[in-house]
């Protein structure tokens, strides 16, 4: 009987262990002349779409919904940019059948389209990273704020 007793115990306190969350690692920035880096636990990473594990592993669903968005605008982004060789090459080996104008016009158009979309596509994945740093932290305060008329309040914040 006190053999399965502790048997028991010994269950139910190794279940909790095994249940701990790994912890989130930071991911830092390190800006080149030229190229644009993430240190992540240790190892240099030199494409965000590499990041996408540890970005989905925080399982907070602004960082998810941000991080997809910047995937989607990125393949989308790879498309105009197929499209416009695609439409260069074909108008290469066909000389003559279309304007210069129309080319140029439609190349600069795609160019053009391309550059926002890596803009904004950009601005999402900065924002993903931004939370998932944010949480990555994970501190423990006191939070005093001003509510107008009514007065002070204090609360304890613990971001999850």
């Amino acid at each position: 009987m006190k053999i399965r007793s502790l048997l028991f115990f010994l269950l139910l306190a190794s279940g909790g262990a095994m249940a701990q969350e790994k912890k989130l690692i930071p991911i830092e920035e390190v800006q080149g002349v030229w190229t644009r880096r993430f240190m992540y636990d240790r190892q240099l990473v030199d494409h965000p779409l590499a990041l996408q594990i540890p970005l989905m592993e925080a399982r907070d669903p602004e960082v998810n919904v941000e991080f997809l968005k910047f995937k989607r605008q990125r393949k989308l982004s790879g498309w105009l940019a197929g499209f416009s060789t695609v439409f260069a090459f074909s108008t290469y080996l066909s000389k003559g059948s279309i304007s210069e104008g129309f080319y140029w016009s439609a190349v600069g158009g795609v160019a053009l389209a391309n550059v926002y979309i890596g803009a904004v596509s950009n601005r999402h994945f900065n924002k993903a990273l931004k939370r998932y740093n944010e949480l990555s932290k994970a501190q423990m305060g006191l939070k005093l704020s001003s509510s107008g008329q009514t007065g002070v309040s204090v609360g304890i914040t613990y971001p999850l």
